[in-house]
């Protein structure tokens, strides 16, 4: 009788998926390779390789983890869970990934240290503070780093608003940043390809022997510069030899920077950045259905404005199941 009254009260408990919790997590991945699978089939057939790649793939990721937020949604609407409680998770869980803010203006021959810690980064943070914190050419070398490495993928900008500092202002992924500041001036546009193109000529020559790599350095205006390329103790080709090439080429712009504010970044921005953000201050049950609903790469987390954090779109479900769940 007891187990019966277990097994009632738990599909009670799972009013809008009656299959288990169990279930809803292992049809994720299955749910991934089957709609995949099928976009793939679909796009050769009814030949839609026009449509946007991310839309699809959002929507994709979306209908994998729907049963997930069934479950999720069928424990906020039973009378034992606190909307409260899961909203806490989420924000404690996007506190860890707030990821390291990277000094304000510095002249761009020092510009490059920073960098290296970056690497590891999942988010990094550029706060324009007061909008003299910050120029474009500044950031043209965090995103060109950060889009030739990789890492990190996410850009978060904050800003002083209405005398509050740390403000969020959007996210966004770097290589759209870094073509979107190319796009709006041809002087830095100039600067980064010529950049990319002396690393990519120093690389070669790398493997031609030091005859070949000397005369090839001569061409491409290097000459004397081997403590550039080949910084010392090691003498081996820097990692970040793109970066510094880039922050030689743009050197001549710190004399006369153009400073990034908040609306000069939506100038040069708004089509690439994402603005949206769950703030804390909501109600509890507003905010968790919109964090349950938002369908974005990424889900940024505020508090009274400020920025506090942020989530991959996919782990937020991932989340507040693990919140709804027995200890």
């Amino acid at each position: 009788m007891d187990s019966l009254r277990r097994s009632s009260k738990a599909k009670a408990a799972l009013a809008f998926w009656p299959f288990g919790v169990r279930a809803a997590v292992l049809l994720v991945p299955v749910l991934l390779v089957v709609l995949a699978g099928a976009w793939g089939a679909a796009r050769n057939a009814l030949g839609l390789g026009a449509v946007s790649p991310g839309w699809v793939l959002a929507v994709i990721v979306g209908l994998s983890v729907l049963p997930v937020l069934l479950v999720v949604l069928s424990g906020v609407a039973s009378s034992g869970v606190d909307p409260g409680s899961v909203k806490a998770s989420l924000t404690a869980a996007a506190g860890t990934r707030r990821g390291p803010a990277v000094p304000r203006n510095l002249a761009s021959d020092r510009a490059v240290a920073p960098l290296r810690g970056l690497r590891g980064a999942e988010v990094v943070v550029v706060d324009l503070e007061d909008g003299h914190a910050w120029w474009e050419h500044r950031l043209l070398l965090l995103c060109a780093a950060a889009a030739r490495l990789g890492r990190p993928p996410v850009v978060v900008f904050t800003a002083q608003r209405q005398g509050r500092p740390g403000q969020f202002i959007g996210w966004a992924r770097p290589s759209d940043l870094l073509e979107r500041l190319q796009d709006a001036d041809p002087a830095l546009r100039k600067a980064y390809l010529e950049a990319s193109g002396q690393a990519a000529g120093v690389r070669m020559a790398e493997a031609s022997g030091p005859g070949p790599a000397a005369r090839l350095m001569k061409e491409l205006g290097l000459e004397g510069m081997r403590d550039l390329t080949h910084p010392p103790p090691r003498e081996t080709l820097s990692p970040f030899l793109e970066e510094q090439l880039l922050a030689r080429a743009v050197s001549g712009f710190d004399a006369l920077p153009h400073e990034l504010d908040v609306p000069q970044l939506e100038q040069l921005f708004t089509p690439v950045l994402h603005t949206r953000a769950l703030e804390r201050t909501d109600g509890d049950a507003a905010w968790l259905r919109a964090a349950l609903l938002d369908e974005g790469d990424y889900i940024a987390f505020t508090d009274a404005g400020r920025y506090t954090g942020i989530l991959p779109g996919p782990a937020v479900a991932r989340v507040a199941l693990l919140a709804l769940l027995p200890p």
